[in-house]
């Protein structure tokens, strides 16, 4: 509910795994011992592409008055520029669904996961057995050619029941965006269009994080909104993903470059009432002190 919260709970989970080859080895700080030390000396940086044209005007608003107050405690303010902005999406949902078709290949039911029953899977395969069976009987009561050449080749590419097992238990145990996520990710990285999605995305990517390399030469801390248009409720947006994908914009990039981010809550929407307006932070690697510095501040100032 705090940034106090969130350093107390980073001093927790933070740190190498011995068993996650994918945790870094670096020493982890005490990161409540950040908080109520100001941001006075602090060089911030406003990237340009992140309040271009698409953005909700009370959210510019918000955001601008929070870097004003930041101003007033000592902080100094400039523009960056990170160009390669527009094409974070695109590349961030390329890179993450092959990763989610690739990591969630395993969760079969048998391996990993859901598993369905298998009884009811045997019951329910017989039962789309016999069915077919009916409907091939039929057509050749029918003398019908093409659909006894139709039903004969569905009965020759039914399931076995082990396979059966697999498809129900991934059905039944993966939710709709994760399905969705898997499909477009099978698909980028099928044969003849891996190189063509996937490897471009990641050859992005590396513009991406050398945009944040460039920007910190010259800032400590970004400071963006989290959104670029006001909340919406939960739910509101399942019936159209590609909405709710585009609302990443200014989240996206900071997971495609590896770096630390931070929401804060500046307020509630006029258009939204009880929905927060988020301000995003995102600081070099490894420096979430740094943005717990910069919350807690911002918080301090609106208490």
């Amino acid at each position: 509910r705090s940034v106090e919260d969130a350093a107390t709970l980073l001093n927790v989970i933070a740190g190498q795994d011995e068993r996650d080859a994918t945790s870094a080895p670096v020493d982890v700080p005490d990161y409540t011992k950040a908080l109520g030390t100001g941001v006075e000396g602090l060089r911030l940086g406003l990237p340009t592409e992140y309040f271009a044209e698409g953005l909700d005007e009370d959210i510019r608003r918000m955001v601008h008055d929070q870097v004003k107050q930041l101003e007033d405690a000592g902080a100094t303010v400039e523009e960056v520029s990170l160009p390669h902005t527009e094409y974070g999406v695109a590349t961030y949902y390329l890179i993450a669904t092959a990763e989610a078709s690739s990591n969630l290949a395993r969760y079969d039911g048998i391996r990993y996961g859901h598993r369905a029953d298998l009884q009811e899977t045997k019951q329910a395969l017989h039962e789309r057995q016999e069915e077919l069976e009916s409907k091939l009987s039929a057509a050749r009561t029918q003398g019908n050619e093409e659909r006894v050449a139709e039903l004969e080749a569905q009965l020759d590419d039914e399931q076995s029941p082990l396979d059966a097992l697999y498809t129900r238990s991934r059905t039944e145990g993966f939710g709709e965006e994760v399905k969705r996520r898997i499909m477009l990710g099978t698909y980028a990285l099928s044969t003849g269009y891996y190189d063509k999605y996937y490897e471009k995305a990641q050859r992005v990517r590396t513009l991406i994080r050398h945009d944040f390399e460039r920007a910190f030469e010259n800032v400590d801390a970004l400071v963006t909104p989290t959104t670029p248009t006001p909340p919406f409720r939960l739910g509101e947006k399942t019936d159209d993903p590609l909405e709710m994908y585009l609302n990443d914009i200014y989240t996206v990039t900071a997971n495609l470059a590896g770096l630390p981010g931070l929401t804060v809550p500046i307020g509630e929407h006029p258009d939204t009432p009880g929905l927060p307006v988020g301000l995003q932070l995102l600081g070099p690697h490894f420096d979430e002190a740094l943005l717990f510095r910069i919350g807690d501040a911002i918080m301090t100032s609106d208490a």
